[in-house]
């Protein structure tokens, strides 16, 4: 019972000590608050009737009814001190880094850099910076219009810096159309169209330089081309202008463009050029942009398909100029709409990969020869070919070359042709069953040398196979002759023999 008793005093004792410290650390919280207030407060009163701001970091904790009207135009975006260095950068430029050590000065004066009249007391007090502007003038309120006034001053020289120097004409005219301003490039274009004695006085206003300009009427600005002139040069400059109205004047901003000029003019040039090229061609072609419409054919392509030169500039898409072609009865016709339409999607995925290549043979009996490559930008192009006449004549040259096969298969004697290399183009029936083989037709992977192994082998030795190696090391022979060998399986039999003729 006696340690519990201890325990609870011990336990009241902390919770005491606690409280009170609470409160000390409070207490002085509160006295330091109010001595900061209080500071705040007197530093203020005591520069009431001046141009006074108290800034706390980078927070404008006070300021006089007269510095306040000049921070009234504040940028929100920025904090007080970057608005109060801009409010004075262009009477004191090295403001901000005439304040870094006012902590450890605890007291600076700052003067202009224009050396005019009045100057900065900066003051350091527990850990507040006091900023007062004088003027020499009795009324403090007074320096408010030169402060103004070099601020507007400065951002005046650059926006006249920023015009003057910009690369591109600018210049302005009142209500009449007088030319009242104009940068120096504006000048400079001026005097050289309209050459000047380097004695006499340059004109005010220069002379003219776009003449035909209009004024803009309403607040939207107008844009135009214009070219220009130069003595000495025979090509012109052009130059894109934009014109607009602000108030009761006009101002004008001209860029060179002579360069865009040229490269659409070199461009339409290529594109006449190739459709020249074009039009001589026998070939269809047609070309879709990355939309698939049409953007450039050929008058093959009309003589082809028979589709209308209407149509064709009409710049169908690519479904609707295939419907058409369907329409005409110059595409392949499947068994049904929906195959058809596959059909047309798989070409138009296969174009863009370039490997669309195919025949078409036609219900009227022509023969087209389709194929899709793809073009830079998603663009495709389709050539169509009329390969009528070729197909004709390779069916001819095929019906005669199989009829030439077959009478010589039908033969009884054994015959084999060899090409001027020594590859075997053609055997027929007997000669296969003579020799064992299994070559038919022509275009055998065969030669003069696998031919005679085989003869060799299964024949008796000859001095006829010693003459055709001969004949063939010659590469032709004066006569004709003929020769005789003993079949192996037949020396026992029947003693029959092979005829071998050259």
């Amino acid at each position: 019972m006696e340690m519990l008793q201890q325990d609870i005093v011990f336990s009241s004792f902390a919770v005491l000590a606690g409280l009170l410290s609470a409160t000390i650390l409070t207490s002085l919280w509160i006295r330091a608050t109010s001595r900061s207030q209080n500071a705040a407060r007197q530093l203020m009163l005591e520069a009431e009737k001046s141009i006074t701001f108290l800034f706390d970091d980078e927070r404008l904790m006070d300021a006089t009814p007269a510095a306040e009207d000049l921070m009234s135009s504040r940028d929100t975006r920025r904090s007080d001190w970057e608005n109060f260095l801009t409010l004075l950068s262009a009477r004191f430029p090295h403001l901000r880094t005439q304040c870094v050590d006012l902590a450890e000065h605890g007291k600076k004066t700052i003067y202009p850099d224009d050396g005019g009249a009045g100057w900065i007391e900066a003051e350091h007090y527990d850990g507040l910076a006091r900023i007062t502007l004088h003027q020499l003038k009795d009324n403090p309120r007074d320096v408010i219009d030169p402060l103004t006034a070099a601020a507007m001053e400065h951002e005046l020289e650059t926006l006249r810096s920023i015009g003057e120097n910009a690369p591109l004409l600018i210049w302005k005219r009142d209500a009449d159309g007088v030319l009242v301003w104009a940068n120096q490039a504006y000048i400079e274009l001026s005097e050289a169209i309209h050459e000047v004695d380097p004695e006499d006085i340059l004109p005010w206003p220069p002379h003219d330089v776009f003449p035909t300009i209009a004024a803009p009427v309403g607040q939207a600005p107008v844009i135009d081309m214009h070219q220009v002139t130069l003595p000495g040069q025979d090509n012109p400059v052009y130059y894109e202008v934009t014109s607009l109205k602000r108030g009761n004047d006009a101002m004008y901003f001209a860029i060179d463009n002579s360069a865009e000029v040229a490269s659409r003019d070199a461009r339409i040039s290529f594109v006449q050029t190739l459709t020249k090229t074009f039009a001589q061609l026998s070939v269809g072609l047609a070309i879709f942009d990355s939309d698939r419409r049409l953007v450039l054919f050929n008058p093959a392509l009309s003589d082809l398909t028979g589709l209308s030169v209407d149509f064709l500039i009409s710049r169908p898409a690519l479904f609707a100029f295939l419907d058409r072609l369907r329409d005409q009865n110059m595409i392949p016709e499947p068994k049904d709409y929906t195959t058809w339409r596959d059909q047309t999607l798989a070409l138009e995925t296969a174009a863009e990969e370039g490997n669309y290549h195919e025949t078409w043979p036609l219900p009227n009996g022509q023969t087209f020869r389709v194929t899709g490559k793809p073009h830079p930008n998603g663009a495709v192009a389709f050539l169509f070919e009329d390969i009528s006449d070729d197909i004709s004549l390779t069916r001819r040259f095929r019906s005669q070359i199989d009829t030439g096969n077959a009478i010589i298969d039908n033969m009884e004697a054994a015959i084999a042709v060899f090409s001027n290399t020594g590859a075997l183009v053609l055997t027929n029936t007997a000669y296969n069953e003579l020799w064992g083989t299994t070559a038919e037709g022509v275009l055998s992977n065969r030669d003069f040398t696998d031919e005679m192994e085989i003869w060799e082998s299964i024949t008796a030795p000859s001095p006829v196979w010693l003459k055709l190696r001969e004949t063939l090391a010659v590469g032709f022979s004066d006569a004709s002759w003929n020769g005789q060998v003993w079949l192996d399986s037949h020396l026992e039999e029947d003693h029959s023999d092979t005829g071998v003729q050259d």
